[in-house]
Order: structure tokens, then C-alpha cells, then sequence
């Protein structure tokens, strides 16, 4: 495991081959750290990649942990030091090799929201996105501020029917966001709480393996 530091994050790396061609950011949610992601990493067991697990640029505000977003709806939001270190850490794992298709984002909780809200801005498409427990913060300016090019991205939506911390209706709202801006996407519900159970790790290596393949055995649902 080696720890590097963009201008903005502290990443620990995890690679499980010399010179992967295909990479992973695993986002930590709110009062996470660098070190969250990794047990994720684990029971999703990928060949061929190299884990990135960078940490939130902002104090969590309760003690212990870190944000991806610093302030709150009646005093604004500041999340530039996330975005900067975000485009150098994507800048960072092209320039050692790794095409922007084979780079993937997986976030859990407030990392869920900062995979959409950072990959549906990019000016070209990634691999896809996997935003477990999540949410859309931001959701005008999101729409104010999607490129053209992210279309391209796949988006695998997941979320625990029981989430007592967000709720699962936050991911429905996702979804239909989401559909309504053509990327090709897929949303699974699944028996939980506010985790990532065992159980839909299968989903996701199929999904990271060959997102191509896996919307063609795998049709969207339907949300009301």
C-alpha cells in the first residue's frame, strides 16, 4: 500500500498488478478517511486493477473524519479543494497510463454524491460510476453544469431498501435525474441498512469488469 499527495488529497494506492490499465477511486463517505474504502476493495476482489482511496480535503466537523463539502445550505458550500484534487488525481492515473474508459468511480454515502456530481461534469466520458447509498446534492447546478461528453458515462445506482441514514428514496430521485440525462444506467435495490452488503459485490465486478456487457443481461428498472 503507498500513500501519495495531489495538491488537495492524500491517496493511499492499492495495486494488484504491475502497471494495471484499469482503475479504481474508491470515495469514503462523510467522516471517513483514506483507509474506509479498502475493505471494500477486498470484497470485491478485481484482478488487474489499482485501487486509488483518496481522502476528503475538509474536516467532517464532528470530531473525527473528513467531508467532501465544507459549509451548509444557508451559508454556501466550498467543495474547490475537492474539485482541484479530483481533476489532478484523474490527471495523475491518465498520465501513468490509464484510459479515461478505464477509469471508474465507486462512492459510498456523500462519496456517492461526489461520484455524480464530479463525473457528470467531466469534459469526456470514464468508465462508469457506482454510487452505493447516495444522494444528489447539487441538483440544478447540476444540470446547469453536465457536459455533453459525460453522457457517455454508465452509471451503476445502488442503494438498501432500509437506509435509515439516506434514504432510499434519495437514490429514486437519482434515478430518474439520471434517466432523464440518457446515460446508460442501471438501478438495483437490495435488503439493507445504510452498508455495502456482500451480496452485490458480484453486480459490481461484472459491472467494472465489462460495462458493456453488463446492460446487455442486465435491463434498467423501472422507478415510479
Amino acid at each position: 500500500m503507498n500513500v501519495a499527495v495531489s495538491s488537495e488529497l492524500i491517496t493511499r494506492t492499492k495495486s494488484t498488478i504491475d502497471n494495471p490499465k484499469k482503475a479504481i477511486i474508491g470515495l469514503h463517505g462523510w467522516t471517513g478517511n483514506e483507509d474506509s474504502f479498502e475493505p471494500v476493495s477486498k470484497m470485491i476482489n478485481l484482478d488487474n486493477v489499482k485501487w486509488y482511496f483518496p481522502r476528503a480535503p475538509y474536516k467532517s466537523g464532528v470530531g473525527k473524519g473528513y467531508s467532501w463539502f465544507s459549509g451548509s445550505d444557508e451559508k454556501g458550500w466550498d467543495v474547490d479543494k475537492t474539485w482541484n484534487g479530483m481533476h489532478d488525481l484523474l490527471a495523475k492515473i491518465q498520465s501513468d497510463g490509464v484510459e479515461p474508459n478505464e477509469i471508474y468511480l465507486m462512492g459510498f454515502s456523500q462519496g456517492a454524491c461526489l461520484a455524480i456530481e464530479f463525473a457528470l461534469r467531466l469534459p469526456y466520458a470514464i468508465g462508469g460510476i457506482v454510487p452505493i447509498a447516495g444522494f444528489i446534492k447539487f441538483k440544478d447546478k447540476l444540470f446547469e453544469d453536465r457536459t455533453k461528453e459525460s453522457k457517455g458515462t454508465p452509471i451503476l445506482l445502488l442503494h438498501g431498501r432500509q437506509d435509515e441514514i439516506i434514504p432510499f428514496t434519495a437514490s429514486e430521485t437519482a434515478y430518474n435525474i439520471l434517466s432523464k440525462l440518457e446515460h446508460p444506467l442501471h438501478f438495483e435495490a437490495y435488503d439493507a441498512t445504510h452498508k455495502i452488503p456482500l451480496d452485490i459485490a458480484p453486480m459490481i465486478k461484472d459491472f467494472i469488469s465489462d460495462s458493456t456487457r453488463f446492460f446487455k443481461v442486465n435491463s434498467p428498472i423501472t422507478v415510479e
